[in-house]
């Protein structure tokens, strides 16, 4: 077993996991409050989509230049563009759609799915979509290190520049707007930066179980802390702590890392409930 922590993907494993718990926690702390979970699956099977559009044009780049050093960035820097689009489409549909916006995010959401399904279908070779729906963190690569790594640096300034507009806007929006704070700028910007966080999280826990990681170590944080700012700590907290115990236990055990880190998640929400919230 100490053998195995030695290696250098089980190293890059460890050190994703506690990078990427930063964006986690802190985004996770908003669509928790905000209420937006919905949203972020929307977005992560937008995410899913772009990340088989990017494995398409890699086919296609590489049968032409014949080398995969130069496009090996496009399944995730493309998975960042389209989910980032689809953020920004979801915020207008959310803001301006006086009807059926539930219906409107749901085929959003279906579109984004069947998109990817095919696209994988249509690139060849041997990909793992389980990979992609469940996560395999043990399979990251240092180019995902370096990408996990700058999103979440961009994250994590965002919303230090920004957190007393986004905490108004999460708790009080009509409020907000009537103080003259532009609410459906910052609505947008929240829903983007969920998208960067929800790229970050398809290669640790997979598309499907995204929305669980995204907002189980938030809920957790809220069962011991009222005010915005320390739930964030604590989200970062508790998102670095079960990412770390659960790819042990996965280790350990022989089992999927991103379902195990879910479970992890999972005990350790069903465990603060027990207790009274502060």
């Amino acid at each position: 077993m100490f053998e195995t922590f030695q290696l250098p993907f089980m190293q890059r494993a460890f050190l994703i996991g506690a990078i990427a718990a930063i964006p986690f926690g802190l985004i996770g702390t908003f669509v928790v409050v905000r209420r937006i979970g919905y949203l972020a699956g929307a977005i992560a099977h937008c995410a899913f989509g772009g990340i088989g559009v990017g494995l398409y044009c890699q086919y296609l780049l590489v049968s032409c230049i014949g080398t995969t050093i130069t496009v090996s960035f496009l399944p995730m820097g493309v998975s960042v563009l389209v989910a980032v689009f689809c953020a920004m489409l979801i915020g207008l549909i959310q803001n301006r759609a006086k009807e059926r916006e539930d219906t409107i995010i749901g085929v959003i959401w279906a579109v984004g799915m069947a998109l990817g399904l095919l696209l994988f279908e249509l690139t060849p070779g041997n990909i793992n979509i389980s990979n992609y729906l469940f996560g395999n963190i043990l399979l990251i690569t240092k180019t995902d290190v370096l990408l996990v790594l700058l999103l979440s640096i961009i994250v994590f300034f965002l919303v230090l520049i920004f957190f007393k507009r986004l905490e108004a806007v999460c708790f009080d929006e009509e409020f907000s707007r009537l103080r003259g704070i532009p609410t459906v700028f910052y609505f947008q910007l929240l829903l983007i930066l969920t998208a960067l966080t929800v790229v970050l999280l398809v290669r640790i826990v997979g598309i499907v179980l995204v929305i669980a990681m995204l907002t189980l170590p938030a809920a957790t944080a809220c069962r011991f802390a009222k005010r915005l700012f320390p739930i964030c700590v604590l989200a970062v907290l508790f998102g670095w702590i079960v990412t770390w115990f659960g790819l042990f236990i996965s280790v350990f055990f022989n089992l999927s890392s991103g379902p195990t880190i879910v479970m992890v998640a999972a005990v350790g929400y069903l465990v603060s409930l027990l207790r009274r919230k502060c």
